[in-house]
């Protein structure tokens, strides 16, 4: 029950110093290289990913697991491809088993 309170207080502590940046990013335009040199908005960015595949596959829990996961994925796939797309990287994640 209170897993998404802090779950919300966790993303409000990621996103409180972003709204002073002021700053836009359209992830379907951002390269690999892009997101992983930006470590400031990483945590955002991750949240955003989730989210944009939970909207695709339907699948609304979060867990500790998945995001490690889902994060790994993110920077392994990166470091390997940094020309390729966030959404090239979202693409290649490995199905759920």
């Amino acid at each position: 029950m209170h897993k998404p309170l802090v779950l919300m207080a966790a993303a409000a502590l990621f996103c409180a110093p972003l709204a002073t940046m002021a700053k836009d990013y359209d992830l379907a335009k951002m390269t690999c290289a892009e997101f992983l040199d930006d470590k400031d908005t990483t945590a955002m960015m991750i949240f955003w990913i989730d989210g944009y595949m939970s909207a695709e596959s339907k699948d609304t829990t979060i867990s500790d697991e998945w995001m490690k996961k889902l994060g790994t994925h993110m920077g392994e796939f990166c470091g390997e491809h940094p020309k390729k797309s966030i959404m090239d990287a979202i693409d290649a994640m490995p199905a759920e088993e």
